[in-house]
């Protein structure tokens, strides 16, 4: 495993072949999500559906191990409406295995936000532990991407431009 300094994911340069939308059919929930490439990165979309226990639709990275201890931050590159989205760091392949997350602010206009990683939240099955990042796990982690964040139905839009470990 490398460590990764200013370790980036350009989504301007196209839809990286490694990742991927995993919606909640994967516990039987019926939300839809979809990618696509545009001129200004990859759009992802769709609706959130709370029918058959749904509740989430995802744009994530494919497995595989991240070294980010010697990051401090990320800098999330965005624009969204609809729905409030989160970055997600996942430390398991194991769904019920608590995983880290950052909320971000909606915001129509294209927007650069900045987070610590250790302001990241610990999460299990979307509920918060009270628990944060913490020096071990940056070099757990073994995939990052977005999640819808929040407990309800509705149709969400997320375009993505860059995501920037520092």
């Amino acid at each position: 495993m490398t460590v990764l300094e200013d370790f980036t994911v350009d989504f301007l340069a196209g839809k990286p072949a490694d990742w991927y939308v995993l919606n909640d059919g994967v516990m039987g929930g019926l939300s839809k999500g979809r990618a696509v490439e545009t001129e200004e990165g990859v759009l992802f979309f769709g609706s959130v559906s709370l029918e058959n226990n749904g509740g989430f639709t995802s744009y994530r990275s494919s497995w595989r191990r991240y070294d980010f201890t010697t990051n401090r931050e990320v800098e999330v590159r965005y624009r969204s409406e609809g729905m409030r989205l989160a970055l997600v760091m996942e430390t398991s392949q194991r769904f019920w295995i608590p995983n880290f997350k950052v909320s971000l602010p909606k915001s129509e206009k294209w927007v650069t936000k900045s987070f610590n990683l250790k302001d990241f939240g610990q999460y299990r099955l979307g509920y918060p532990t009270g628990s944060f990042m913490t020096e071990d796990n940056l070099n757990e982690i073994i995939r990052i991407g977005f999640i819808t964040d929040e407990k309800r139905a509705g149709d969400f839009k997320f375009e993505i431009a860059s995501i920037t470990f520092k």
